[in-house]
């Protein structure tokens, strides 16, 4: 009963939505970002991060990548947009936006001095994918204003028996610096 597609084979069509949708499609469209960021690393020569745009886009993908590439002890595969806001376990684990603590005498590079936070951040300069459901312009301001520049640079749309399951616009966004206080 749970698994839908004995119910298709044996000749019944759904007059209603799938229940079983939201959970098919993730592996397929985590493949097609994969790809995409495996190919522009090729083309950059650099290894780009993930930001997604929501917890569960951001937890789904996390669970299928192949390669989870954390980026420091605790840190999630994919990260959400930064936000100060404590709204699910991503307020918790580390964050792309946060400072890592110097070693005392270890200089800071390119002459930027943060008191307050006596570090630096490891991805200051670095560029990232941009995951976000549907198809919109521009990204959210938080992305805007903490990346040099952001670009459309493809769509991932699962389709299963005509119907989109997922629809994800995928930005590429250059050069991360951290947002004004």
């Amino acid at each position: 009963m749970l698994d839908t597609d004995l119910l298709r084979t044996a000749g019944y069509q759904l007059w209603r939505s799938d229940p079983s949708d939201r959970m098919r499609g993730w592996k397929s469209a985590t493949r097609a970002v994969e790809k995409m960021r495996n190919d522009f690393e090729a083309q950059l020569g650099e290894k780009l991060f993930l930001i997604a745009d929501a917890r569960d886009r951001a937890s789904e993908i996390s669970f299928y990548l192949r390669d989870k590439r954390a980026e420091g002890p605790g840190h999630p595969p994919v990260y959400i947009t930064e936000s100060q806001d404590l709204v699910n376990q991503f307020s918790f684990w580390p964050r792309y936006d946060e400072f890592v603590e110097l070693k005392p005498g270890t200089p800071q590079p390119g002459g930027e001095v943060y008191t307050e936070e006596n570090g630096i951040s490891p991805f200051v300069g670095r560029d990232a994918l941009f995951i976000r459901a549907g198809e919109k312009e521009h990204v959210p301001h938080n992305i805007r204003a903490a990346f040099q520049s952001t670009e459309p640079v493809g769509t991932i749309e699962v389709r299963r028996y005509g119907k989109v399951l997922r629809k994800w616009q995928v930005f590429l966004c250059r050069n991360y610096r951290t947002l004004p206080l």
